[in-house]
């Protein structure tokens, strides 16, 4: 009851806020959606909060995040996997649109783990493309083409043509920031083709706006704003409230480019509205880099210099190296125009700064040369006028003038030579302390792993031997005792019933005492796993589990065609026994699911139960010697132990080991 009760305070709530976007289109297919999510149950609940988020992704992003949030309240409510990947995805989404990529990326990570675990290559596909779009955004155009045709490969398979679409234009992405206009114009009309065959509003839209920007690029103007016109109605039929931003800023830059200022601030503005409702700083800060462009040619340099700064400031939010070079190099035209040389020069070096993490030296260096050679052309008649002027001066003041300015040129070159100096001996200093510290990390990981080996085989040899000794001493003792009792029987024919059942009792026990010194001893040293490795111990470790008939047990292992070092299997094996041990003995469990995936670098172990769970915040204060032995020996392996458990549904301990060389312990 309390439950429906905090279901529907929240649709209600969802339902008030839902009036912010009543300005949209296709509100009555929204709210039909949120009477629908009123009456919803379970999967059919998370899918329409899904939709009313996806509605929402581009027009009103904080309420968007309002429904993922319900969404994944519902998923974790009800151990949903999948829908947890759709939520945290669209976590991603959306924050990727806000420009928040720590946040993006942390979703996106959690999404694709979740996929990757359960195998799902459709969030797989889906979530690479949305890391990918994040790696364009920050310049890592190499990663981002990885992203995106590791995406498309797996559209491609699966014959999903929206999605495929998508990765056209985003691969053309790429290829227009590179400026190899004829490669992303190949892509973006293979993304069109698919969108027309397919008659999908938000996959016709982008891909005929992505045509429209390369159109103005190539100075095709005219063909430009047609294939805007079309991009616009698409985008108002998809409630595209972001790309149609980017349609009305797109026909403000032809209008700059056809040197119709007015018409392009009126189509600016309205991007600015759009962009100032959906808090996108990206777009605000590309549009009064294009106003101030503007109002420069309109020789109002008063208030470009205004929207200059204003670039500036929501460039420095995002963060954009792209578009801090242009708000810098914006802003120093702009007093070069006052001829305030002083703050001209300071933001010019300033977007020369930025530009060198993007561009390397011999890029700069060509920038620069251009930029010098601009700036002469542009300025020779200047010069020439003040060479005329200094004609008619005294020649004592040109000498003194001259001199003056050596002076001035050569105290700047010391200058720069001992600030750069100084710089470079910094970067030396640091680079050594960074060397020095990764070899006492080195030395340290060394010797605290050699310890680890030794305290392990401590531990072999003395569990060997009192295994031995079990096995040697007291099963002896146990076999006498059922001589003695046996002999009874023979020495005896004449028993009483109930001398005969004692002494079967008593051969009884002997039998499982024996059978308990075994499994003790077997335990103390698992010859199985010396002789057969990890994987066959395990196996037989939870076929064992498994024939108690108290538990369902799953098995799975990735990549093991080669056996580990000893040290490793030995420490894994222990590890393994010991969370196995603590769910036979404490999470009242009927199933156990156990997978070991073997990669390149390193070794995941993941064993979750669908018991009764824990807090895991308390494991801190617990004295518990189990859980403490799992922490001791993955981190003297390097490793990292993941739990993730909550009160009443059940655990999930995750475990990953970097792999180290060590080809002359491994065994074929």
């Amino acid at each position: 009851m309390r439950h429906l009760l905090f279901r529907g305070i929240s649709v209600l709530f969802m339902v008030l806020l839902s009036g912010y976007g009543s300005f949209c289109q296709n509100e009555r297919y929204a709210d039909s959606l949120i009477n629908e999510l009123k009456h919803a149950e379970g999967k059919h609940f998370i899918e329409v909060s899904n939709n009313l988020c996806r509605y929402y992704m581009n027009s009103n992003p904080d309420l968007a995040l309002s429904y993922a949030y319900i969404s994944l309240h519902e998923a974790y409510k009800n151990n949903l996997t999948n829908e947890k990947i759709l939520a945290y995805n669209l976590f991603g989404i959306i924050y990727n649109n806000k420009n928040q990529y720590d946040s993006a990326f942390i979703n996106f990570n959690k999404s694709i783990n979740l996929a990757y675990f359960i195998r799902d290559t459709n969030h797989i596909a889906s979530i690479l493309n949305n890391i990918g779009f994040i790696n364009y955004r920050l310049c890592n155009y190499t990663e981002a083409l990885n992203n995106f045709n590791q995406s498309l490969n797996y559209y491609e398979h699966f014959g999903d043509s929206t999605s495929i679409g998508s990765a056209y234009n985003n691969i053309g992405l790429i290829y227009f920031e590179l400026k190899e206009y004829q490669k992303a114009l190949l892509y973006y009309k293979k993304a069109l083709e698919v969108g027309k065959k397919v008659k999908t509003p938000t996959l016709l839209g982008p891909s005929l706006l992505n045509i429209g920007f390369v159109h103005t690029r190539i100075g095709e103007t005219a063909k430009a704003w047609l294939y805007l016109d079309s991009a616009l109605a698409y985008c108002r039929k998809a409630n595209d409230k972001f790309n149609e931003a980017k349609i009305y800023k797109e026909r403000g830059i032809i209008c700059i480019a056809n040197k119709d200022y007015v018409n392009a601030l009126k189509q600016l503005l309205i991007a600015e509205e759009f962009n100032l409702k959906l808090k996108n700083p990206i777009e605000l800060a590309s549009i009064y880099e294009r106003q101030s462009e503007c109002y420069i040619a309109l020789n109002s340099l008063d208030k470009a210099l205004e929207l200059a700064r204003k670039g500036l400031r929501y460039a420095k939010i995002v963060v954009y190296k792209k578009y801090l070079v242009r708000a810098y190099k914006n802003l120093s035209d702009i007093y070069e125009r006052k001829k305030d040389y002083r703050q001209a020069l300071k933001f010019y070096r300033q977007s020369i700064e930025i530009n060198d993490e993007i561009l390397d030296n011999q890029k700069i260096s060509q920038i620069y040369n251009m930029q010098l050679q601009h700036e002469m052309n542009r300025n020779a008649d200047q010069i020439a006028e003040l060479n005329r002027q200094r004609q008619i001066q005294s020649i004592q003041i040109e000498k003194q003038k001259l001199i003056i300015g050596q002076k001035n040129l050569l105290i700047a070159i010391v200058l720069i030579i001992a600030v750069f100096s100084v710089i470079l001996a910094y970067i030396l200093y640091k680079y050594y302390l960074n060397k020095q510290s990764m070899k006492l990390e080195m030395a340290v990981h060394s010797i605290k792993e050699q310890r680890a080996r030794e305290v392990l085989e401590a531990e072999n040899r003395e569990r060997k031997r009192i295994g031995e000794e079990l096995h040697e001493s007291l099963s002896q003792i146990l076999l006498l005792a059922k001589l003695t009792v046996s002999s009874l029987k023979i020495k005896d024919p004449v028993l009483t019933t109930k001398q005969c059942e004692i002494v079967n009792n008593s051969i009884n026990l002997l039998n499982t005492a024996f059978e308990e010194l075994r499994n003790i001893s077997h335990n103390l040293t698992p010859f199985l796993l010396k002789e057969k490795g990890l994987i066959v111990s395990i196996k037989e470790m939870l076929n064992k589990i498994g024939n108690a008939n108290h538990w369902i047990v799953h098995f799975e292992e990735i990549g093991f065609e080669k056996r580990l070092d000893n040290f490793l299997e030995t420490t894994l094996y222990r590890v393994i026994q010991e969370i196995l041990s603590n769910i036979i003995r404490h999470a009242e469990a009927t199933e156990i699911n156990c997978q070991l995936i073997r990669a390149e670098k390193d070794l995941t172990i993941m064993i979750e139960d669908n018991g009764k769970g824990f807090e895991v915040s308390q494991l801190k204060q617990s004295d518990g010697i189990g859980i403490h032995n799992i922490y001791s020996r993955i981190e003297n392996l390097n490793g990292t132990v993941l739990i993730d458990s909550v009160m009443g549904r059940g655990t999930i301990f995750t475990i990953i080991v970097p792999l180290t060389k060590r080809k002359e312990d491994e065994q074929g």
